[in-house]
């Protein structure tokens, strides 16, 4: 193969492999999360989300009221005071213009300890050491 042929075809394999990459990454999004923590109360941080939407903490039988998604993504979320123990812990957005239809769960559902022991318990959890936590769930 002569020189220009190579170069030709070295040009054309960059020129695919970027307009690959481009598409890729024209068509990826990212996901919405969310930062769950207990202690005194269960709190959320959600990032990502679309701005518009309204999200709550649902921690068995522990609903907090739909606070709106800022324009930026986020939204702290509080639920305020709970009963001490561990919970399973899920954060809800919605379109709220269309309602129950549009929920849908931001992260996965996850163990916060709410009360005294709180932090100790989710260094335990954290460190996989769940075992050692007490289970109040009812």
């Amino acid at each position: 193969m002569s020189r220009s042929k190579r170069t030709s075809v070295t040009t054309a394999v960059a020129v695919a492999a970027g307009g690959v990459l481009l598409v890729g990454a024209s068509t990826a999004s990212a996901s919405p999360s969310a930062d769950v923590h207990g202690g005194k109360t269960i709190t959320a941080q959600v990032s990502g989300e679309k701005p518009g939407q309204s999200c709550r903490i649902d921690a068995g039988g522990i609903q907090t009221a739909w606070r709106p998604v800022g324009r930026d993504g986020t939204v702290h979320l509080d639920s305020g005071p709970v009963p001490q123990g561990r919970h399973d812990a899920e954060i809800l957005c919605e379109n709220p213009l269309v309602g129950d239809a549009s929920v849908h769960h931001v992260g996965h559902e996850q163990d916060v300890f709410t009360g005294r022991w709180a932090a100790a318990f989710e260094f335990l959890q954290h460190h996989r050491l769940e075992f050692l936590t007490p289970d109040q769930r009812s």
